[in-house]
């Protein structure tokens, strides 16, 4: 969307006479790491409140596209990627912890789109936590069997989410120390350029974790918001599409000739949507339809 239409969205969801200028200081003091200036109204809902962030920069995009006539390129300078991300890490940190049982099943319905028509149309399957089964729904028909035991296994990933650092610099520091690439579609493997697969081990893990969501205690997915502004290389991109043909906001790791990924993020919350993988003119994507806890398989959130 273009800078009038966020003001414009902005402006239909504020309640009655708002104090904006209070609220935006007080987020960006946060941001800057000071104190938050008092509150003087109840808390906003994440999606309005961070919003705020953006409204300042959106407002001034507006004043110099009007004084110089021109419309702002689509892509985000590579310096804003940082505000987006640090907005995208706020909604995160804010947002509630789920507790999870070792008798809960993890759902998640996703797509896949390869290469010349290949792939998955709306696979939807469960986990159990303590991952011991798994179950899928074929031709809808739920069949239940034993959990695989690789790095998907939920159970797994969960532990794995809980023993991850917090602090997003040493967060990226274990992320780009990986051995083994752990990311939703392999990005440029095994041509990556000289000196560049730390950072694509690093996207490439966070993508992987953000692929579970629900699953991933705030305070990680803050830091890995954050982690992603860190890589370099990386930008943000407005109106881009999965593979399913939902909008969202790119989050690209771009090397080049070798390959291009770009994350979708969720306009409204953040949240991953899927991954697109763009090496040789050709187009690879996932997209996650669907995810979160429920009690028994064929159950959906």
């Amino acid at each position: 969307m273009n800078e009038l239409e966020l003001l414009n969205r902005l402006r239909d969801e504020v309640p009655a006479r708002p104090d904006v200028r209070a609220e935006e200081r007080r987020l960006l003091a946060e941001i800057r790491g000071g104190s938050p200036a008092p509150r003087k109204r109840p808390v906003l809902r994440p999606r309005w409140g961070l919003a705020l962030v953006a409204c300042g920069v959106a407002a001034a995009a507006v004043v110099v596209s009007q004084l110089g006539g021109a419309e702002p390129p689509a892509k985000v300078r590579p310096a804003d990627r940082v505000g987006l991300l640090e907005n995208a890490a706020l909604v995160a940190a804010r947002t509630k912890a789920v507790e999870i049982r070792s008798d809960q099943w993890f759902y998640m319905k996703e797509t896949q789109h390869m290469p010349g028509g290949g792939g998955l149309p709306g696979f939807e399957h469960w986990s159990r936590m303590d991952g011991v089964k798994d179950a899928v729904r074929v031709r809808g028909k739920l069949k239940i069997g034993n959990a695989e035991k690789g790095p998907a296994n939920p159970g797994k990933t969960a532990r794995e989410l809980e023993a991850l650092p917090a602090d997003t610099d040493q967060l990226l520091a274990h992320f780009r120390g990986l051995k083994e690439e752990r990311t939703p579609l392999s990005i440029c493997q095994p041509n990556c350029p000289e000196g560049t697969l730390p950072d694509v081990n690093a996207f490439g893990a966070i993508g992987w974790y953000l692929k579970f969501g629900p699953m991933i205690p705030p305070d990680k997915a803050a830091a890995m918001y954050r982690a992603l502004a860190k890589i370099p290389n990386v930008t943000v991109q407005e109106n881009v599409s999965d593979g399913d043909g939902r909008q969202g906001i790119g989050v690209v790791l771009d090397l080049g000739e070798a390959g291009k990924g770009t994350y979708i993020l969720d306009p409204e919350d953040y949240h991953y949507m899927g991954i697109k993988v763009e090496q040789d003119g050709e187009t690879a994507s996932m997209s996650v339809l669907g995810s979160g806890i429920v009690d028994q398989p064929g159950q959906t959130p």
